[in-house]
């Protein structure tokens, strides 16, 4: 069944947002790319071109192969791009690497949650250290505290992680400390 808009797309969008970037980003391999997609996706939503199923599952799924189709739409209308040209057939893109891309997706958004939920400091040292793959000697100037504090925040960070995060989330964020 089908409901007619205006939906709640601004909750949507909150739910929704960075899971399907990060999704949209998988395909594309453009980050900034990967944002206009979904940005233009939910832009159209509030336009009321669109109508979403009401179970959440199915809106869900929904959501995920709406952004799908729009970034084979944005490889197609990139034809100079030599390296997308095997991409154009969205029957060239195999189910299992959606479904990869998805659970990478929700995996990485979880994982930001924990880390937002942390302290100030140790949430900034980690966010540094995880996702802008700053150095200590760099995260150390960058908010001009010094090599010992970076330590020691990153440390407590893993520590209030270890307590809220299961196994895989953790070996997750320690890979990517790593990397």
């Amino acid at each position: 069944m089908q409901i007619a808009l205006p939906y709640n797309i601004e909750s949507l969008f909150q739910q929704y947002y960075r899971q399907l970037c990060l999704f949209a980003n998988h395909i594309l391999r453009d980050e900034a790319k990967a944002e206009d997609v979904v940005q233009s996706f939910f832009a159209g939503l509030c336009e009321g071109r669109n109508t979403l199923p009401e179970e959440e599952n199915a809106r869900k799924s929904y959501l995920f192969i709406a952004v799908r189709n729009n970034c084979l739409k944005q490889i197609r209308s990139q034809k100079t791009k030599n390296k997308y040209a095997d991409q154009l057939d969205k029957n060239m893109i195999e189910e299992q690497t959606i479904m990869d891309a998805m659970i990478q997706a929700e995996v990485i958004n979880q994982l930001m949650e924990a880390i937002n939920k942390l302290p100030q400091g140790c949430r900034q040292v980690l966010q540094l250290a995880v996702f802008e793959k700053l150095t200590n000697d760099e995260i150390a100037n960058n908010l001009s505290i010094s090599i010992n504090t970076v330590k020691s925040q990153k440390k407590r960070a893993i520590q209030l992680l270890r307590t809220r995060l299961d196994a895989r989330l953790l070996m997750l964020l320690l890979i990517l400390l790593t990397e």
